[in-house]
């Protein structure tokens, strides 16, 4: 497919979404079924009530055909999701420790599998999005802090940094270019310093 210009070196949130429903999950299947071999993964024999990790978009599909119930990972509740809140505010310069695709597996299971999430899910919506907002401003302040030769945003996710990179990869150009013309002009200098000066 031809993209424009600005986004051929970016992922669309959709293909951070499809590389991010790979993910493993647990299940418990409602009923026994025999092991199924795809061509990027298999599927493991499924027993009824026996729980099993299967790739998220195999979850879905078996959900939506009331054939299990999707297990929503630990760290999708409203305790944790508040402590990590918490934690976002009380360390201004840290992003807190989150799953790597917290986003894209969140909004799918609220999406998806309502039904199967232990807190209510308007709670969970609010939550989620107050914590992206946190670390987006977190991440804009950090911003400030760029130079031409690196950056560090450790501890976001692969969606989160994906929004980030058309205007960082921007800034940093025009910072490496500023660097490099400053560069050019003290060597300038320099040359014409005569040897009597010295």
């Amino acid at each position: 497919m031809s993209l424009p210009s600005h986004l051929q070196n970016n992922l669309t949130p959709s293909e951070i979404n499809f590389m991010a429903e790979n993910e493993l999950i647990t299940i418990l299947p409602r009923y026994s079924m025999n092991k199924i071999e795809l061509i990027g993964t298999k599927v493991p024999a499924l027993r009824a009530m026996r729980r099993e990790e299967i790739p998220l978009w195999i979850a879905v599909v078996l959900k939506s055909q009331d054939k299990c119930s999707i297990v929503p990972p630990s760290w999708l509740n409203l305790t944790y999701l508040k402590e990590k809140y918490d934690e976002e505010i009380r360390k201004p310069l840290r992003f807190s420790d989150l799953p790597p695709n917290w986003l894209e597996v969140s909004k799918i299971l609220l999406a998806k599998a309502s039904d199967d999430l232990a807190d209510p899910t308007h709670q969970l919506r609010s939550i989620l999005q107050d914590l992206r907002e946190i670390r987006l401003v977190k991440s804009r302040k950090g911003l400030r802090e760029l130079n031409e030769s690196n950056i560090q945003l450790n501890g976001l996710s692969l969606l989160e940094i994906n929004e980030l990179r058309p205007f960082v990869l921007t800034v940093m150009n025009k910072l490496r270019l500023l660097h490099d013309t400053i560069a050019k002009k003290d060597s300038g200098d320099a040359d014409n310093v005569s040897d009597d000066e010295y």
